[in-house]
């Protein structure tokens, strides 16, 4: 399993959780991010949705990824969080409520650990 694959597994839950954004293989491109809607509805199909970012490296995809999270926990959370939107996601960091501040930070540190772990380990 490659670094790309492996960075794919350990976020496997929160891709599934994501309703707009998705990872994706394409032919002599590589990993690229998806974003936007793709579904299914009665029989028909719909899809918008455009590649945001090619992954030349799996670092930038590991950044991408985290990003994500950062917003599936707001989505979960907005009503703990008070603001409507962010212009960048990480700024969250700083906008976490106390009472869910731990369990915000050891998740993070948690999915940063395993990051480590894979970007740093030969192939």
């Amino acid at each position: 399993m490659d670094k790309y694959e492996e960075l794919i597994k350990i976020f496997s839950d929160i891709l599934k959780e994501s309703q707009d954004y998705h990872i994706a293989h394409i032919y002599h491109a590589g990993y690229v991010s998806v974003v936007g809607e793709i579904g299914v509805t009665n029989l028909e199909s719909s899809a918008t949705f455009f590649v945001d970012e090619i992954f030349d490296a799996p670092e930038k995809m590991a950044d991408s990824l985290l990003k994500n999270w950062r917003w599936q926990w707001f989505y979960r959370h907005k009503q703990d969080i008070g603001k409507k939107d962010y212009k960048d996601i990480q700024n969250l960091d700083e906008d976490v409520p106390d009472d869910l501040r731990e369990d915000y930070l050891h998740q993070l540190q948690e999915l940063e650990h395993k990051i480590e772990v894979i970007l740093d380990n030969p192939v």
